[in-house]
Parts: C-alpha cells; sequence; structure tokens
C-alpha cells in the first residue's frame, strides 16, 4: 500500500484527514510563503501546494524513504 505523507504543518488539514480516517504522516515542508508580485491568490495556493509537496518528497527521499509514497502538499 502506498504510505501518504501530508506536506503541511495545518492543524486543518490534519483534521480533516483524520475525521474522514485517512491515515498519514506529517512530514516537515519548509518553504518560502511569501507571495511573488502580482501574484493572484490561485497561482499562489497552486504553487505553495506544489512546493509543499516537493519539499516534503525530497525529505522523506534524504532520509531515506523509499518505495510507493503519495505527499500530499496542502
Amino acid at each position: 500500500m502506498t504510505a501518504l505523507y501530508l506536506a503541511s504543518g495545518s492543524p486543518r488539514r490534519r483534521e480533516l484527514l483524520t475525521q474522514i480516517g485517512v491515515a498519514f504522516t506529517t512530514v516537515s515542508a519548509a518553504i518560502d510563503e511569501t507571495p511573488l508580485a502580482g501574484e493572484p491568490a490561485t497561482a499562489y495556493v497552486e504553487r505553495l501546494a506544489r512546493e509543499k509537496a516537493a519539499a516534503g518528497l525530497a525529505a522523506l527521499r534524504a532520509d531515506g524513504v523509499s518505495g510507493p509514497l503519495a505527499v500530499l502538499g496542502a
């Protein structure tokens, strides 16, 4: 089974996944969350989600986690 990792520090994201019975592990995804000049709100949240997921995956791989996994950047 593919492991799910949550690349978000948001208590609400953890709460939502827990409420629907999804097993997950939280992974640190330290990224710069500063909006880019002129960046529309939708582009901003999409970029953050992508960057958090990528940072989470990189951290997991650096820690030696291998095999199938999914990283949710939210």
